[in-house]
């Protein structure tokens, strides 16, 4: 069985900032605190395994509409390498 391959801490945060958003901010958006945010996006792996794709997906939903053509291609990369689909 393969394991499936963990978001990037660091690539979530420059997701926030390219989208011009403050951790606080950012997390008033998701539903989450400046804490968790924070958390994540120093990859701390108590929270890293708790979160779940819908805060992905939120975090996503807030800042996609600011990220780069890049940031979106590498985003998607991610997300189809998470689960486990081929994007070729």
């Amino acid at each position: 069985m393969s394991r499936r391959k963990r978001f990037s801490g660091a690539q979530l945060r420059s997701l926030r900032k390219e989208a011009g958003y403050t951790q606080e901010e950012l997390g008033l958006r998701v539903g989450i605190s400046r804490e968790t945010v924070s958390a994540i996006e120093n990859d701390k792996p108590e929270t890293m395994n708790s979160i779940g794709v819908e805060v992905i997906s939120k975090w996503w939903s807030v800042c996609r509409q600011k990220a780069s053509e890049q940031t979106r291609e590498s985003f998607f990369s991610t997300v189809m390498d998470y689960f486990g689909f081929s994007h070729s």
